[in-house]
C-alpha cells in the first residue's frame, strides 16, 4: 500500500521540478556581452607606429575622422566611440602617435 502512495508522490514532485530549471547560459551571455566593445585590454592592444588598418584590426570598425578622412595615410585624428566610452587616435605620417580613452 505504501507503493501505491510514493509513486504519485514521484510524479508530482517530477512535474513540479520539471517547471524549474537553470538559467546557466543567461549568465554566460551576460559575461560575454560585458567584455564586447572597447576594453583597456583592447586599448592597450594598439601601439605607436600601427598603421590605420592595423588599428582598424584591432578596434574591429573604422573610425569617425575628425576633419578630412585620408585612410590613416597623413597626419589625421580618428575617434571610436561605443555608449560612454571613447578612443581618439592621432596619426602623423600615416603612424599611431598618440591615443587616448576616455571611460573605458
Amino acid at each position: 500500500m505504501n507503493r501505491f502512495r510514493t509513486i504519485p508522490l514521484l510524479m508530482a514532485a517530477l512535474i513540479i521540478l520539471s517547471g524549474c530549471r537553470v538559467e546557466w547560459s543567461s549568465s554566460i551571455s551576460k559575461v560575454e556581452e560585458e567584455e564586447k566593445g572597447f576594453t583597456l585590454d583592447l586599448f592597450s592592444n594598439l601601439e605607436k607606429g600601427m598603421t590605420y588598418p592595423e588599428v582598424v584590426d584591432v578596434i574591429g570598425q573604422p573610425g569617425i575622422p575628425e576633419g578630412e578622412e585620408d585612410n590613416g595615410e597623413n597626419d589625421s585624428v580618428y575617434r571610436w566611440e561605443e555608449d560612454e566610452k571613447m578612443v581618439v587616435i592621432s596619426f602623423q605620417r600615416g603612424r599611431l602617435t598618440m591615443k587616448e580613452q576616455f571611460g573605458l
